[in-house]
């Protein structure tokens, strides 16, 4: 037990070594692109599920207030997952269930069509509770591998099926690789059933979605997908831990990247307005991103390190849950630093901006109209200059704030170290003090 148990912890901070050289050696993002992480999330409870009738229809009912407070609930269960693109269906039930979730990460909700609820058919309107003698009829013929039975005015499994797909591939070919998708309990279900090499359809009685319920799969399009998590249990092996950093490392770069891009994009219209609110923006974006990855990491590393150790040993895992307190107030504090730095580079750039536009303004005025143009463009290299200059301070501080991120995993990696020399301290006093008087 405790060889296993060390065995773990090992892999842990091995795992951040492996994250951590990573940033060292600047390892592309781009190598872990190919593998896709969906958290499906049915959405809290409507107001049809509290009549008990079966709707599918577009936009369709609201959330009853159990349901708007279980869309809040999910977010201290999965917000931490720092996820880099939240999706709903057309319906409004998802969208208000992603809002709490959306505003938590600071995302926009993107609605795509095809993660809508199976079309119900002649069996709108019927007791959700008859659905096993009426509307699941044909989805579990699917399930039998008759994708060609149709539910009576609706859809076949081909059909549904294929839908679904398109919406996987639009999230997929938008870049998205850790995504959170609003969606519906049949939706759901039956398209991991149908998709998932491990899924066990048995679930669907022994385990089913509830309202915010949610199923995690992993894979791509091309490759296919593996149910690691259904509804509160993990499946099969544990995802490496290097595995899921490179996965947020994935995001934080995206993100800071995107910061960045709005710079640029301002840049080119020449509008000092939209180049301060664009510096303005990207100094809050990348502070956020940096504060999200430095959340996920931490509450990654307190599962893990909880995995690890056994419940029996309050002691130890007191004392390593001040290590990992130490650990998040030190990120606390990298993270204000950071944004000090990229909002003092961003005050500075607003300023040099703002001078060269009034440079610019007051040449412009001074002359005739049919010389505005020419003596535009010989004030607009003052500009353009200033927003170089200024652009290069913005993404030095954004790199700046990467270097803190990086430190601060070393950080982490230190405190999970020091808590598993504590292990092996602890089980050398126990086999010392266990050990024969007599042994050799």
């Amino acid at each position: 037990m405790n060889y296993l148990r060390r065995s773990s912890i090992r892999a842990t901070f091995a795992g951040m070594g492996m994250m951590f050289l990573a940033f060292l050696l600047a390892i592309p993002v781009a190598h872990a692109a190919e593998v896709m992480r969906i958290t499906f999330i049915r959405h809290g409870e409507s107001t049809a599920n509290a009549a008990n009738v079966a709707d599918s229809s577009v936009p369709g009912p609201v959330l009853t207030e159990k349901g708007r407070q279980q869309a809040r609930d999910i977010v201290n269960v999965l917000g931490d997952n720092n996820y880099d693109a939240i999706y709903a269906s057309t319906m409004v039930r998802t969208q208000l269930t992603a809002a709490p979730m959306a505003e938590y990460l600071g995302l926009p909700i993107q609605v795509v069509p095809g993660l809508q609820e199976i079309e119900a058919g002649i069996y709108e309107g019927t007791p959700e509770s008859d659905a096993v003698k009426g509307y699941l009829q044909a989805p579990l013929k699917w399930l039998q591998g008759d994708l060609d039975a149709r539910i009576p005015g609706s859809v076949n499994g081909r059909e549904f099926d294929a839908r679904m797909d398109g919406a996987i591939q639009t999230m997929y070919d938008n870049g998205d690789r850790n995504v959170a998708a609003f969606s519906h309990g049949g939706a759901i279900m039956f398209w991991v059933f149908l998709n998932a090499e491990n899924a066990d359809p048995m679930w669907l009685m022994t385990n089913p979605l509830r309202n915010t319920g949610y199923v995690v799969v992993e894979g791509n399009p091309e490759d296919g997908w593996r149910v690691v998590h259904w509804n509160g249990t993990e499946i099969g092996p544990e995802t490496p831990f290097h595995v899921e950093v490179l996965r947020q490392v994935r995001t934080l770069s995206r993100q800071l990247n995107a910061a960045a891009e709005q710079v640029t994009d301002a840049f080119a219209t020449r509008d000092p307005a939209a180049i301060a609110t664009a510096i303005n923006r990207s100094i809050a974006d990348a502070s956020f991103s940096v504060t999200k990855f430095n959340r996920a990491i931490g509450a990654e590393v307190i599962d893990r390190v909880n995995k690890a150790f056994p419940k029996s040993e309050n002691e130890l895992r007191e004392n390593v849950s001040s290590d990992i307190e130490d650990v998040k107030t030190a990120a606390s504090d990298i993270v204000k630093t950071a944004a000090d730095d990229v909002q003092g580079a961003g005050d500075t750039a607003t300023q040099q901006v703002s001078a060269a536009a009034t440079g610019m303004r007051t040449v412009t005025k001074t002359r005739p109209a049919a010389t505005d143009l020419s003596d535009g463009n010989k004030a607009a290299p003052g500009l353009k200059k200033a927003a170089t200059e200024s652009g290069d301070k913005v993404r030095a501080a954004v790199e700046n704030a990467r270097d803190r991120v990086s430190s601060s995993v070393r950080s982490i990696r230190d405190a999970v170290k020091k808590a598993s020399d504590r292990v092996e301290a602890k089980d050398k006093a126990e086999k010392r003090h266990t050990a024969p008087k007599n042994a050799a």
